[in-house]
């Protein structure tokens, strides 16, 4: 019998060692098939969930759950469902097929259109689905009403030969017939001359089968809560006609509120559409002057507010058609956009030779020219914000161009706006790093602007009320009290013997704080951050600081969650629900703090996602996973009790050779203790020899439990691709100094590599890779000028020469790169002058004759973040001194790539890049003959040189 055992207990070993075997390795092919379960949405009542699906590439599905009957059903290509607020259907659209779409743009002809999105509406009571295609939008109201507006493309021509599914070519014939129009025998359509814009629009109830068609609409609202419908029907002969229609859901019928010769722009309605504001022009010229309507239904009257003039408003402004336009919750201010009366352009004389192109740059100015050119679109645009208030018949701008950021509280329901002044500061932004501003209270009522604060920079916060200002000095880390109506300033943490500021951070700037909470009922207490617990502080200081929970001890972080969006305040009696974390283990749960007791639902070695409540019930969806295991959606009670899941996102994962993660501990050469991670083959032989690649940025151990899907790189080795092709991937905490970035780097790393190396037998210590990219990057070239240790290095994006970087343009921005070096991630602590020899000690480009070790370059002509010449200097500094170098330049892209087909070129040329030098596979063509520019694009330079 024993030896029956023996032999089955190898046999079993044989079976398992046989599967692992057998398990596939991954490709960068097979992640077009890899999926993401994505935009997870609960119904009101919590009895139905929808969620999508989606390959990286091709067709997804949408699928909605059943949570009585414990049924799952699913619509091919579903994308941007939403359900309606009564619970009774479920709406979203369908997108053509990936293939067709793909087949036409291969055609590349101009007469045929592409195919159009199909609105599907799901009735949930009964499971019918209606279908609309060619659909451009759809609004559903957000809190109560079972309609739903549905705006259509114009029709068109469509190849039929394009489809593989032909459904929605049928679809088309049967628009019609699914919409049962009910028009107003009083309105007369005008002869369609003029060129419309506007298409078809129809207001469908699913559930009673009513539908209300209008033609030719350029512009719709719907309310929040549903009890109108407000459209505009632009018409014509040789002008724009605009007829502004409201739709009464009760009676189903139609009223006419304005129609005029012109164009209606930016509708908008209070939340029971009791009142209707609305930009109105009846220019004929192409930069319109506008108007704004104000229209209140208890009076039915509309009423012109602001003309192409208004006496509150700067000297030549009026209401402009790029602000936002929006009603205040409580429906007491229209708000609204303003600037300049637009101009005719002058007619061009000149000939482009004898034009002056150039840009006058100023020590004087608060922006540089390249940020002011990469905001130039946005500040021709710009739209400043003003206030209408109808029970006052008031008019009131708000930002102006000395002042132009105005931040607008609790929905618009308070009677004072702040305004947020940044120009004292702006221009020592730059080097600074210090994005401060002086904050004013304004008043709409009276146009009174007090200072409430000057130079905050961190933690804001007001309370629901607006009565309270809290906000976080960092020159001496206390939490402040501002009461606004009393003028008064209290130190709400001073003398609590725990640190509010950011206690990781080793940047040289002072630290952030860890924020607010929330507030109390009535504002009575504010609710505050530390690194891991929550004080409760009494505004009125009648009370001491309490701390309601107890992480430090643990080193748990605890946070709340605000669960109803709608919830302005914490209530303790509810009990807070919070979500924890634990810095050693990695550990993630929820709980409920009540009544200074803790029950604590769930915590495990996993991380969660999406986390969302029903709105009228106890019902939570949420996404759980690890580095195993795809984070899948399940649904529970609000104590995790009762937990079903519902979803099987990648079922394929039990095919592939996959990877195990395990958080490790080292020393650095500085002899400080640091965490990292350490990523090890499924299918690992501990008798065999692994190369490894060491991975890194700043910190990464936080992410344990993370689940990585295969993809191919935008610019990193993705660690499941590695493990499971066969490598060990070593990624550690790193913790810097000031003034000495590339040496924390450094003893970090090299502490890290030899203690894995010396604790892991399975490691090829002879055969060990550097990969990084920006920060990363730079770290790499800053380890191959100090060390021979490593057999080959990829850096993406890297800075080379900080003496040259630092006087530098952030592209991206337009921002300059000082604050970066000086106070930021470049951690230098001081200017290029004042410390010049730690610049120059920084900078791998001075040490390029100590390179021993292979670099691959990856820095693209577009990068907006670090300058694309700092690859160049680094390049060909390391072709003249014949060192062992490649560099990729994707062309117009950015500093990470952004196309897919690049990401996959950038995967197999960094795999390649690795096999030769770690596994010791024979180079391809593009490493050993490089490509000639002749052959770009056609001759990729993959195949292997034997």
């Amino acid at each position: 019998m024993r030896i029956r055992n023996i032999f089955l207990v190898l046999f079993g070993l044989f079976v398992s060692v046989l599967s692992a075997q057998e398990k596939k390795v991954l490709s960068i092919s097979d992640c077009d098939y890899w999926k993401s379960l994505q935009n997870s949405i609960i119904s009101n009542n919590g009895k139905w969930i929808c969620y999508e699906i989606n390959p990286q590439k091709g067709d997804g599905y949408l699928y909605l759950y059943d949570v009585d009957n414990q049924r799952l059903d699913s619509v091919i290509r579903g994308k941007g469902a939403v359900f309606s607020p009564e619970n009774d259907f479920l709406a979203f659209k369908i997108v053509p097929q990936a293939d067709s779409i793909r087949a036409l743009k291969l055609k590349k002809t101009k007469t045929e259109k592409m195919p159009k999105d199909t609105l599907c509406v799901w009735t949930l009571s009964d499971g019918e689905r209606k279908m609309y295609p060619r659909v451009k939008s759809f609004s559903v109201p957000l809190k109560q009403g079972g309609w739903l507006a549905a705006y259509f493309e114009k029709q068109q021509n469509i190849n039929k030969s394009t489809y593989k599914d032909t459904t929605q070519l049928v679809l088309e014939e049967e628009l019609e017939r699914n919409i049962e129009t009910k028009p107003d025998s009083t309105r007369k359509i005008k002869d369609k001359k003029f060129e419309s814009e506007g298409t078809q629009l129809v207001y469908i109830n699913p559930s009673a089968g009513d539908s209300v068609s209008f033609s030719q609409v350029s512009n719709f609202c719907v309310p929040r809560y549903g009890e109108s419908l407000f459209v505009v029907e632009s018409t014509g002969d040789s002008t724009e006609h605009s007829s502004l229609l409201r739709l009464n859901i009760d009676q189903l019928a139609i009223d006419t509120l304005f129609d005029q010769q012109g164009k209606v722009e930016n509708l908008v309605t209070d939340e029971h559409a009791t009142q209707l504001g609305f930009l109105f022009s009846p220019d004929t010229v192409k930069y319109k002057t506008f108007r704004l309507f104000y229209w209140q239904q208890k009076k039915n009257e509309l009423s012109l507010v602001v003309d192409t003039m208004h006496s509150s408003l700067p000297k030549d402004w009026c209401a402009h058609a790029k602000g936002e336009l929006w009603f205040s919750e409580n429906g007491d201010k229209l708000f609204f956009g303003t600037g300049m009366r637009p101009q005719e352009e002058p007619e061009d004389t000149l000939l482009k030779e004898e034009k002056v192109f150039v840009d006058v740059w100023n020590w004087k100015d608060k922006r540089l020219q390249p940020m002011q050119k990469k905001n130039l679109q946005k500040e021709k645009d710009r739209a400043y914000k003003a206030v209408y208030l109808p029970l006052k018949g008031i008019v009131r701008q708000l930002e102006t161009e000395d002042f132009d950021e105005v931040s607008v509280l609790d929905k618009g329901n308070l009677d004072y706006v702040l305004v947020n002044d940044y120009q004292p500061y702006l221009r020592a932004s730059s080097w600074s790093a210090d994005w401060a501003k002086d904050i004013y209270k304004l008043d709409v009522k009276t146009g009174e602007m007090e200072l409430i604060q000057k130079r905050v920079s961190n933690g804001l916060g007001f309370s629901p009320e607006g009565n309270y200002l809290c906000w976080f000095n960092p020159s001496d880390s206390i939490w402040y009290l501002n009461n606004i109506s009393k003028r008064t300033q209290m130190a709400l943490t001073k003398g609590l013997k725990v640190a509010f500021y950011n206690e990781l951070n080793d940047m040289p700037v002072a630290p952030k704080s860890y924020g607010i909470a929330g507030w109390g009922k009535d504002s009575k207490y504010v609710y505050i951050y530390d690194r891991f617990d929550i004080w409760k502080i009494d505004t009125q200081m009648k009370s001491a600081p309490v701390k309601l929970t107890s992480g430090r001890s643990a080193s748990t972080i605890y946070r709340y969650v605000k669960l109803d969006k709608e919830q302005k305040y914490i209530s303790e009696d509810k009990g807070l629900f919070l979500n924890t974390f634990n810095e050693i283990t990695k550990n993630e749960g929820y709980g409920l703090l009540k009544n200074g007791k803790w029950n604590e639902f769930v915590d495990e070695s996993v991380r969660f996602y999406s986390l969302s409540k029903a709105q009228e019930s106890n019902i939570l969806i949420w996404q759980k996973g690890d580095f195993n295991n795809y984070p899948e959606l399940a649904f529970s009670e609000l104590d995790f009790s009762n937990v079903r899941v519902i979803s099987n996102t990648n079922p394929q994962q039990k095919s592939y050779n996959w990877g195990n993660i395990r958080l490790v501990r080292y020393n650095a050469l500085n002899g400080e203790s640091h965490q990292g991670l350490l990523v090890t083959p499924e299918n690992m032989d501990k008798d065999k020899k692994y190369p490894m690649i060491v991975y890194y940025y700043e910190r990464s151990s936080n992410r344990l439990h993370y689940y990585y899907s295969p993809r191919p790189s935008r610019s990193t080795v993705n660690w499941v691709n590695y493990a499971s092709n066969g490598y060990v991937i070593f990624i550690p905490d790193i913790v810097y100094r000031e003034g000495d970035p590339g040496l924390s780097a450094y003893e970090s790393i090299m502490g890290g590599v030899m203690s894995m190396t010396q604790q892991f037998p399975f490691i090829d210590s002879e055969n060990i890779g550097l990969q990084g990219q920006s920060w990363g990057g730079y770290q790499t070239a800053y380890m191959v000028t100090r060390t021979n240790r490593f057999k080959a290095a990829m850096a993406g994006a890297p800075v080379s020469n900080m003496t040259s970087a630092y006087g530098g343009i952030r592209w991206g921005s337009g921002m300059s790169r000082m604050f970066q070096y000086e106070h930021t991630q470049s951690r230098m602590g001081g200017t290029l002058w004042d410390k010049f020899s730690k610049y120059v000690e920084n900078s791998p480009i001075f040490f390029v004759p100590q390179i021993e070790t292979p670099l691959l370059i990856m820095h693209n002509d577009n990068d907006g973040a670090v300058p694309w010449y700092q690859g160049i200097e680094l390049f060909v500094a390391m072709r003249r001194l014949d060192k062992p170098a490649w560099m990729l330049t994707y062309n117009e892209e950015e500093h990470n790539l952004t196309r897919r087909a690049n990401s996959v070129d950038l995967s197999i040329r960094m795999m390649q890049f690795f096999d030769h030098y770690l596994k010791g596979k024979p180079a391809p063509v593009w490493m050993e003959y490089g490509i000639p520019a002749l052959q770009k694009g056609e001759d990729m330079g993959y195949d292997l040189v034997e």
